[in-house]
């Protein structure tokens, strides 16, 4: 006879898993700090070898650029430049005794002639890195020969396009009627000023702004302000004859390029080679002292530019200070991401996310 079977039995319930405990709060909190040091790494990395905003404070280079207009400038084009000083970010903070050996990692591109620029002003005192930034086109290249001709920039002799929206002083004369400034001044979108000689204004306008000046009822010409011999508007080189319109010919710096020395060209070079290339050199009796030798030549061991601002009759740049050193350059203005009018307290729609030309 075979056993009885047993009744079945229902297995015990398996427990529950304990739920997962909480995440501490000082685990939270690492983790945002984690979080927040990798977004200010990645930013410090972004804007000391890619890219670094900057705000256009003046004129000068108008209207390419206006007073207003937040620029991206790429440090990529040119390659970066490794730290100088070291300091705290995003501040004017440094380690005012500290100097680092710095170089200038390899970009994708050449500074080529027409390039708008950024750098740092050479004539301020202190590390190069720590200087004023000064943003200007870019006329002339190591070796060129730069010359001004009534108000026309000529290159190894050859006359450069003006950039379509630069500005410049214009004679305008008005016709008896002196009403007329009420009707072409505020209609051309300019500013003007009397002049000495009367009906006559100067104007700052572009080419086409000049030319809408000219089709007005009540203008009987508009013409190019050109500043008189002597005016004394030019200071680079300290004591020469040059004006902001007729300057030059100078041979602008380049690596490998010697130059003769001599009363000319010393207050030309002098700048470039005890200030920025830190060569000890002076004038003595028997000629010139250069790294404690008698000699009348000077070998440049960096290339230099020469650039102007777009706004030709005012701009302070390598026309009244001189020539800017590769190491002081920064990058290539590429982008104008936002632009505000601080006249009218709006911004300026029309510039935004618009490329530098």
């Amino acid at each position: 006879m075979s056993e009885p079977t047993p009744p079945a039995v229902d297995p015990a319930p398996a427990p529950e898993p304990a739920p997962a405990a909480p995440p501490s709060a000082k685990r939270e909190v690492r983790s945002w700090l984690r979080v927040i040091l990798l977004a200010l790494l990645a930013a410090l990395l972004l804007r000391a070898f890619a890219f670094e905003a900057y705000r256009i404070p003046s004129s000068s280079m108008e209207g390419t650029l206006l007073v207003g207009d937040f620029l991206f400038v790429s440090k990529l084009h040119y390659g970066p430049r490794t730290p100088i000083t070291l300091g705290l970010p995003f501040t004017d903070y440094h380690l005012a005794d500290v100097r680092l050996p710095w170089t200038r990692l390899p970009g994708f591109t050449e500074v080529r002639r027409g390039d708008v620029v950024v750098f740092n002003f050479p004539p301020e005192a202190g590390p190069v890195d720590r200087k004023e930034h000064f943003v200007k086109r870019v006329v002339g290249l190591p070796g060129d020969t730069v010359r001004v001709v009534a108000k026309r920039v000529r290159v190894n002799g050859a006359a450069l396009p003006v950039p379509p929206e630069a500005h410049q002083l214009w004679r305008v004369r008005l016709a008896a009627d002196t009403l007329a400034v009420a009707r072409v001044l505020p209609e051309a979108a300019v500013r003007g000023r009397p002049s000495h000689e009367e009906p006559v204004w100067l104007v700052e306008a572009s080419a086409a702004g000049a030319a809408a000046m000219r089709a007005r009822e009540g203008v009987a010409a508009v013409e190019p302000y050109r500043r008189p011999p002597g005016d004394g508007s030019a200071a680079f080189p300290p004591g020469g004859a040059y004006t902001l319109d007729d300057y030059g010919p100078v041979v602008v710096p380049a690596h490998g390029l010697t130059v003769r020395l001599d009363d000319a060209t010393w207050p030309t070079y002098r700048d470039a080679i005890v200030r920025y290339e830190g060569v000890p050199a002076r004038r003595v009796a028997g000629g010139f002292e250069v790294a404690g030798a008698l000699t009348d030549h000077y070998t440049f061991r960096q290339d230099y530019l020469f650039v102007m601002g777009d706004n030709r009759d005012d701009s302070a740049d390598s026309r009244t200070w001189g020539f800017v050193p590769m190491s002081h350059l920064v990058g290539k203005a590429v982008l104008v991401y936002f632009s505000w009018d601080a006249g009218r307290g709006a911004p300026r729609w029309g510039r935004v996310l618009r490329w530098v030309e």
